[in-house]
């Protein structure tokens, strides 16, 4: 009796040894789990992104290399995604812009559910009439926030620090010519889809979601006391929300500035800026030499 007793405790510390060894490793076998079905559901969204959203976001995420069905390159009319504005800091930039209370991820998963009224993102949610499900949108959202490592743990090359007034600008380091209409017209049609939004210059009323700009030049200086067209275009590059137009193609343009707040960051150089400038106001770049409201960040 007493045998079986001792074979009995012996084999429920045994047991109990087990269940506790099994229980220090669950932990890491979950993670390895949910780290496995996480890296499944990031290339399910890959492969959405490619076949959904590349055509309008850039086949990088960045919204320069676009191109059709046919493979012809057009102009990206979508934003940037892997954009450090969009993903770095939680808030991130772009939230902190737009006033958004929740999280990056949820910015992204509710961009792509329902879309954004006013502009050409549609609604991609079978709930709302679009052609994915949740778990698709999840999959696309994840794969989007999987750029977050590359952009917010490695340190690029900082952004140019713009002067504060267009005085400055013309005369910054770099500065070889005084403004190259021809490629300014590439940088507002294809490199930052400008004319996504604000149409195409010399075409009245093909402005889609922000003002149209053909008439800039003409009322830029009636639009803010102090400011010449130059200063204003300048500072609405740079600060968007800085002066909110009364009338867009939509109806009244809002608070916040639907426009994004990061080219700043993506014009890497003052000549760039300056040939933008030329192609809209054309050789209109008198200023007053008033100092912009833009804060480096």
């Amino acid at each position: 009796m007493q045998v079986k007793i001792v074979i009995g405790t012996v084999a429920f510390m045994m047991t109990m040894m087990l269940f506790g060894y099994a229980a220090l490793r669950e932990p890491a076998r979950l993670e390895r789990f949910a780290a496995a079905d996480l890296g499944r559901n990031i290339e399910k969204g890959a492969e959405l992104y490619v076949n959904n959203c590349a055509t309008c976001h850039g086949a990088a995420g960045d919204a320069l290399d676009c191109f059709n069905a046919a493979g012809e390159p057009i102009a990206c009319i979508g934003l940037p995604l892997k954009d450090e504005y969009l993903l770095c800091g939680e808030p991130s930039n772009r939230l902190i812009d737009q006033d958004y209370k929740f999280t990056v991820r949820d910015y992204i998963y509710g961009t792509i559910y329902a879309g954004r009224i006013g502009t050409q993102m549609p609604t991609w949610s079978a709930e709302l009439g679009g052609p994915m499900e949740g778990y698709e949108i999840e999959n696309v959202t994840q794969f989007v926030l999987n750029w977050r490592p590359e952009l917010c743990t490695t340190e690029g090359p900082p952004p140019y620090e713009w002067p504060l007034t267009v005085t400055e600008l013309l005369a910054a380091e770099g500065v070889t010519t005084p403004g190259d209409a021809t490629r300014g017209a590439e940088l507002y049609d294809r490199t930052y889809a400008c004319t996504s939004c604000h149409g195409n210059p010399a075409q009245a009323g093909s402005a889609r979601v922000g003002p149209w700009l053909g008439d800039l030049a003409a009322r830029g200086g009636s639009i803010v006391d102090g400011y010449a067209a130059a200063d204003y275009l300048y500072e609405s590059v740079l600060a968007p929300n800085a002066h909110i137009a009364a009338e867009c193609p939509t109806g009244p343009c809002g608070m916040p500035s639907g426009m994004p707040g990061n080219f700043g960051t993506r014009i890497r150089d003052p000549q760039s800026m300056i040939d933008l400038m030329t192609f809209i106001l054309g050789n209109n770049l008198e200023t007053t030499g008033v100092e912009i409201e833009y804060t480096r960040r």
